[in-house]
């Protein structure tokens, strides 16, 4: 999945055949496909610039450490592992799954849209 990160010099096609061929094998390994360069600028950079356009923040490298609610159990802040607190009106948290049960506020655990996270997995890249 993180193969665009390598130049192609530096990498072996035995790589991205094996990797091929597992995604082939799957129910719908036939919907795959290739960005046309690394992920950071042809996916993630566009994202993060529509963001901002419209006078959203993206803060990337920062840790969080809780999420807070409020007594309506809707998000209050976010509160990072260098002790800041981000506010908005709408978040968008980008975590592995495994990262994210573990953040889960309490009273979200019950709701049933949360609740499907319990059959999630995580896969090591």
């Amino acid at each position: 999945k993180a193969l665009n990160f390598i130049n192609p010099d530096e990498l072996s096609m035995q790589c991205i055949l094996i990797a091929l061929n597992r995604f082939l094998q799957e129910k719908h390994g036939s919907k795959m496909a290739f960005l046309d360069g690394n992920p950071p600028e042809r996916l993630c950079k566009p994202i993060a610039d529509h963001i901002e356009s419209l006078g959203g923040q993206v803060i990337l490298n920062s840790r969080i450490q809780k999420i807070e609610l409020k007594a309506d159990k809707s998000v209050k802040h976010f509160v990072l592992t260098n002790g800041n607190i981000i506010t908005g009106d709408a978040y968008v948290f980008a975590t592995p799954v495994d990262i994210l049960k573990l953040l889960l506020p309490e009273d979200w655990k019950e709701i049933s849209y949360f609740k499907k996270l319990e059959k999630l997995v995580g896969v090591p890249v």
